[in-house]
Parts: C-alpha cells; structure tokens; sequence
C-alpha cells in the first residue's frame, strides 16, 4: 500500500485541474511577456521582466491551491483524504514547469509564439502621448474606470445577486448515487441482471439489509426472528422482507427449521448434494432450502439477517438516502421487541447517508483550515492584514453563489432530488483555491501600479492590464471542467464539472473584475495596512477613492 492512494476519481479531477490550472499559469506568464514586448523589450529581456513581476503571483496562486488540496488530508472520508496530496503534487509539477520550462520556451520562441498578431512596439511619439494620458488599455480599463467612479454601487448590486443566488442554498439537499448499473442490451451482465430480477425476490437483487444480535442461539429459539421478520414486514418503511423464514422466496415452517438443526447442525457446514443417508429421508428441496438459511442466520445462531426493499425507492435514489434515519429507528425498535441487543442497517442507501454526513462534518472542520492559511498566504504576498479579509470573503461569498446557482439549475429547474453529497465540499475547495489565483493576480497588480499612481488610476490600469488575462484564463479553466462533465455519462461527475465551471465564471466575470475592485476602491490607503505603501499613500494625501471622480475625469 502507498502512502498516497489514488482512485479512478482521482484520475478525472487530476486531469482537469492541471490542465485548467497550467493553462492559468501559462497565461499569467505569457500575456505579461508580451506587455513587456509591446513596452519595447527585447524577447529575452521580456521573459525576465514578466518572471519577475508575476512569478510570485503564479508561486503564491499556486500555493494556495496545494495549501487548500493538502489540507484534504485531515479529512475523515478516505476519498477526500486520497484526493488532496494527488492533486497538490500535480499542481506542484506544474508549477515548477510554469516557472523553468515555460519561460525558457518563451524566450527561445520570442515574438514567434504570437503568431500572426503583429506586435506593435512603442515610439517615442505614442510612449510621450501616453504618459500624459495615463488613459488605462482595453476595454477591462474602460470598465474599471467606471467601477472606481461608483464603487459603492457597483458592490451593492453584487451584493445583491451573489445574495440572492446564494439564498437558494437553503434549499439544499444531499443526493445518492443516481441510476442502476448494468451491461449493454444482449450482454451477459445485463442478461443476468434480468434473470435476478425475474427468479429471485426484489429484495435479494439489490438488498438493504437488516441485521440483528440476539444474546441466544436462535436456531432452537426462532420465535424472536419470527417475530422480527413478521414486524419488518408490516412496518411502513419496507416494502418487501426476505429472511430466515422464506429464503429464495420459499416459506419454511419455523419447527421444520428447528427439527434440521438439531438433526444435520448448521448448514454452512453442508455439502451442496446431500449424502445418499439424507436424501433417502428427507426430499431434495427441503434439504437445499435448509441450507439456503446459511446466508441469513449465522453458525452460532446469534446475527440473523435480512434482505429488504425500500418504500423510498431503489437503495440509489436520493429518497433512499433521506429515509435512512428513519428505517434505522424502526430498526432499533423492531429488534428491542424481537428480543435482539443489536441491530444495524446495511447498503448502498446507509453507506451513502453515512458518507454524505462525514462529507458535511469534513468541510465544517476542514473549512476553517483552509480558510486560515489562504488568508496567511495572501497576506505574506499583499504585504497586508486587510486585503486577506475581503478576498477570502470574496471567494466564499463565490463559493456560496455557485451553490445556490448549481441547486437552481440541478435541483429547481432540472428535477433532480439533491446534489452529489460530495459537490459542496469539492466545489468549495476547488472555487477557494482557483479563486485566489486570480485574486493575487489582480491585486498584485494593482499594488504593482499603486507604487507609483494614485490608487484610482493603479485599479483602472491594473485592470487593463490583467482583465483579459484573468477572463481568458477563467474561461478556459470553466470550459475544461465543462467538457469533462459532458465527456463523462456519471451524473456525479457532471454535476460536480458544470457546477465548478459555473462558479468559475461567476468568479471570474464578477467578482475578481468588478466586486474585488470597488471593494479596493472604497477602502483606499487602507488596503495596505500595515505596509509602508498605505503610509505612502497617506503621506500623499490620496483622496477617499469613493469621491475621487476629478480623478477619474483625469483618467
């Protein structure tokens, strides 16, 4: 056994996470080079420049995506346990070949990797025009100037829609695994599914199982099991009850039962054929029917189990899952009448309730964690004790919207009983971590051009200069992961692609361009407290930016 375990799972979010996480990174560094080509630097000269402004940007993006997945390991479902360092280590490798193999392609490579677009280099003439304009690039610019002119607005009316999508959350509901699992038409597995399902009770081809501990042997005492099994049947939680008393769906009298036990003992310890001693006594059904009872009732007499159906549905429907609560307690009360000391359910309907529950007790403890040592992070790369706040707020009120918008579409408009009980916590770690990557992006280069501009004008460039690449970067990323859920036939996956890609774009288009911008637009100076770039700006005597609409006319 490794010390790392890695499941088919693990194999589908792996190659969409490195795909869409490289291509990130990939962009941050090539989208840089060619500014700097534009700026008038040679090929070379603009690999170094852009490794220089953004290679902390891509090492501390990345960083927060491992910190994020390798906190995975101090979760209790092995899945999600599993999943966390195969992920980090494959952000890792592609990392380190964002910041070694990359620019050293790039620099080979020079203009040849824009290829038809004909890079326009600057003159002195254009270089003096726009110095005096200052006037910010693109289309992002444009828009940026007008978040900075009204930032309060611009966050009221996020607030608003990321409030409102995330209202839906409350009519979240956890789901099973969806769907029966069998061959194609013709094939043995799918003729041998049919067979079950015509020639043996519904209850043997896809149980949940009850079992019970009785503190005796009831192979001389079946009157308990009698008394269970009539009860489980009756109980409105079942639908149909298979056990010691009609195994195969053949009915056996209780003392005829008794009368074999104490003549052949118990029937695990059967040949298949009876020996030429018993046949000549008893007939051949009788005696294969007896040793049927080796499945429920165990050697000792003492664990009795039985096969059920469900009234809720087949075992992989959510309304399973939901009913597990209750089958369990009229489990519990059915054994203390039975006489039993023990009892337990068992089935794909109970193990999905049981994981869906250790999947919420995960993020309830794994989230905090996370929560605390992104926030660490960026305020080791912001230089900041502020701007970790409300970027990390940013991203879970992200996370939150995307919740809501997935039970929208999946659950109100789609019909569906719930989301993959492992969706919430999945989608927050992937939308916590790949949302910071564009969170460091964009602020690192706002404060980039804070060294030198007022804090209006640092947004608006900034923005210009970083909202094509963090667009671009957020698309690709949304389009790998929902080409992967359409590229698979598992529901589970899908749902959990297209919500991830949803949120992406959500992050992307709204929250890191226009809702993160005004934020810093109506804090000023104080998003680098305690840096010397906030006591900079004071000195300055930089003007609350919620009233700096003289400096956006400038602009």
């Amino acid at each position: 056994q490794g010390i790392v375990r890695a499941s088919s799972f693990t194999q589908t979010i792996l190659t969409v996470l490195v795909l869409g996480a490289g291509t990130d990174y990939g962009l941050f560094l090539t989208l840089r080079m060619r500014e700097e080509l534009e700026r008038g630097l040679s090929p070379r000269d603009a690999v170094r420049r852009a490794v220089e402004r953004v290679g902390e940007s891509i090492t501390f993006s990345a960083g927060t995506v491992i910190v994020a997945l390798l906190s995975l390991t101090f979760a209790t479902f092995a899945v999600y346990a599993g999943l966390g360092p195969s992920l980090a280590i494959g952000v890792a490798l592609m990392l380190l070949a964002a910041l070694t193999l990359l620019p050293a392609l790039l620099a080979t490579l020079g203009r040849a990797v824009f290829w038809p677009l004909k890079l326009t280099l600057p003159t002195a003439a254009t270089g003096r025009r726009e110095a005096r304009s200052g006037a910010p690039r693109g289309s992002w610019g444009t828009i940026a100037v007008q978040v900075v002119r009204r930032p309060a607005l611009t966050l009221l009316l996020g607030m608003v829609l990321f409030g409102a999508l995330s209202l839906a959350v409350l009519a979240y509901a956890p789901a099973g695994f969806g769907g029966t699992t069998t061959g194609p038409t013709g094939s043995d597995s799918a003729n041998g599914t049919a067979a079950i399902a015509a020639h043996f009770p519904a209850a043997v081809a896809q149980p949940t199982t009850i079992v019970l501990r009785f503190p005796y042997s009831v192979w001389t005492h079946l009157s308990g099991v009698q008394q269970a099994e009539g009860q489980l049947a009756a109980a409105h939680e079942f639908a149909s009850v298979s056990g010691p008393l009609n195994p195969n769906g053949t009915a056996i009298d209780p003392r005829l039962i008794e009368m074999a036990y104490a003549r052949f003992g118990p029937p695990q310890a059967l040949p298949a054929t009876p020996p030429a001693a018993i046949a000549a006594n008893i007939p051949a059904s009788t005696y294969q029917a007896y040793r049927a009872l080796g499945q429920f009732i165990s050697a000792d007499g003492r664990t009795v189990q039985f096969y059920t159906t469900l009234e809720a549905g087949v075992p992989t429907s959510s309304q399973a899952l939901h009913a597990i609560p209750d089958i369990r307690a009229a489990t519990q009360r059915i054994a203390q009448n039975a006489g039993a000391t023990e009892s337990g359910v068992v089935g794909q309907a109970a193990a999905s309730y049981d994981v869906s529950n250790a999947s919420d007790a995960d993020l309830a403890h794994i989230v905090p964690v996370v929560l605390a040592l992104i926030a660490l992070l960026l305020a080791v790369v912001m230089r900041s004790l502020v701007t970790p706040l409300y970027l990390v707020a940013s991203v879970a009120l992200s996370f939150f919207a995307s919740l809501g918008l997935a039970v929208l579409i999946f659950m109100r408009a789609g019909g569906q009983a719930g989301l993959n009980f492992v969706l919430p916590f999945l989608m927050f770690i992937f939308l916590m971590a790949l949302g910071e990557d564009y969170n460091i992006l964009v602020m690192s280069r706002i404060r980039e051009e804070a060294q030198h501009r007022r804090l209006s004008d640092a947004i608006a460039h900034a923005l210009g200069a970083t909202g094509t690449t963090v667009t671009s970067a957020g698309l690709i990323l949304a389009a790998t992961f929902a080409v992967a859920g359409f590229a698979y036939s598992s529901d589970q996956i899908r749902q959990l692609t297209i919500s991830i890609a949803l949120g992406v774009l959500l992050d992307t288009f709204l929250v890191r361009t226009l809702l993160v911008p005004s934020v810093v637009a109506l804090l000023g100076r104080w998003n680098w407290w305690p840096s010397s770039l906030s006591r900079r700006q004071r000195q300055q005597g930089q003007p609350a930016p919620a009233s700096a609409s003289e400096d956006v006319v400038a602009v």
